[in-house]
């Protein structure tokens, strides 16, 4: 039987249309595609950062073109220096380190559909809009962030079927750095292919375990030498940084300080969330290290996997080395009812943006760790 809106659910939802058509200008109304006012734009985005604490830890700037130079934030060159006389011409030199790499914008939609049933029950709260709204930034913003460790390409038509984390949706991350630091990549071969080498090849796993030999074919017998040994690969400047985090997969925690077997749960990582729905919206920040680096678990992380870089502070908005590039004015929305499709609430969303490594120099990571001693040759 068709579920039928009910009219408080529906003076509820007239509300929230009228108030999202003034903010915007829309003068047609939301069911009309429209683009969205600067400051409803940038606070979509403050909304995602406060509602994912992921995204708290990673710059989102806004740009004003689809391509362009990365913006080097949050990394510093030297500025320092003096002329012995007057009339000598002073250099001003960036204050970051800008690098000969650009940035590729791609339109990204983020549609979202609600029942009826769910409108009806929220309709009686009398924060009923901003509730929608904190539904509507938390989805958009844990599937930025699945894309930025998980996305492989930009795919003309994207599949969510064959590619449940978004690998078709935009280059994310980890990808970034496979294609732009090949040396900076541990646990994939490499590949050579127009004269440009890629960390893109076959798994090559890393193995650790108490018998593991470093000195054969690089095996750790912790994960502590491997993030030791990943820093070390940094160059001399990036190295040294004290803003450096190591981002592992839960499985990687586990494995080195919270063996399975009769842990008790306020012993773990995270005090045992690690199976809530807060640790999906939230970075796991442990007082433990790995590798003399504070240790944290980020949502939708790749298992096996380990990350080193600089991470924003909670509340800045330029220390990171990981961003979102987003252009301004691009955001665009319209926002219907559906009878049709499943009696529900559609809400469409698209911005263009992309994901930007600001500086390589100062990312790591090692992919296909495995636990246990590496097989013996046949």
């Amino acid at each position: 039987m068709a579920y039928h809106l009910s009219d408080r659910g529906r003076r509820a939802l007239d509300g929230l249309f009228t108030a999202i058509a003034q903010i915007n200008g829309a003068s047609r109304g939301v069911a009309h595609q429209f683009t969205l006012d600067p400051t409803a734009e940038q606070r979509l985005e403050d909304l995602q950062r406060e509602q994912v604490g992921f995204l708290n830890r990673v710059n989102m700037p806004s740009v004003r073109d689809l391509t362009g130079q990365v913006i080097g934030i949050g990394t510093h060159d030297m500025i320092a220096g003096r002329k012995s006389r007057p009339n000598l011409p002073r250099t001003p030199r960036y204050a970051g380190r800008l690098q000969d790499r650009d940035y590729l914008l791609k339109n990204t939609t983020f549609d979202t559909w609600l029942p009826w049933e769910l409108i009806d029950s929220w309709s009686k709260f009398p924060d009923f809009a901003q509730r929608y709204a904190r539904h509507v930034a938390v989805s958009v913003a844990l599937s930025r962030i699945m894309v930025g460790f998980n996305g492989l390409t930009a795919a003309a038509d994207t599949d969510p079927e064959d590619n449940p984390l978004g690998e078709d949706v935009n280059i994310g991350w980890l990808q970034k750095l496979r294609l732009e630091k090949p040396d900076h990549v541990m646990g994939r071969a490499t590949v050579t292919a127009g004269g440009v080498t890629t960390a893109t090849g076959a798994a090559q796993p890393i193995y650790i375990g108490p018998n593991a030999d470093h000195e054969t074919d690089g095996d750790y017998k912790n994960i502590d030498a491997l993030a030791y040994d990943l820093i070390a690969g940094m160059p001399s400047w990036a190295r040294a940084s004290t803003e450096h985090v190591v981002i592992v997969s839960q499985d990687l925690v586990d494995e080195k300080y919270f063996p399975m077997v009769n842990r008790p749960l306020a012993s773990t990582i995270d005090s045992g969330r690690s199976t809530s729905d807060e640790t999906v919206r939230d970075i796991i920040m442990s007082d433990k290290q790995i590798g003399g680096r504070p240790a944290a678990i980020a949502p939708y992380f790749p298992e096996g996997t380990m990350m080193i870089t600089p991470l924003g502070r909670a509340g800045a908005t330029d220390s990171s080395n990981l961003s979102i590039y987003w252009q301004e004015g691009s955001r665009r929305r319209y926002i219907k009812d559906e009878p049709e499709n499943m009696a529900s609430l559609v809400d469409y969303n698209s911005v263009n943006e992309g994901y930007v490594i600001e500086d390589t120099d100062f990312a790591v990571m090692a992919e296909n760790i495995t636990f246990g001693d590496r097989p013996e040759a046949p």
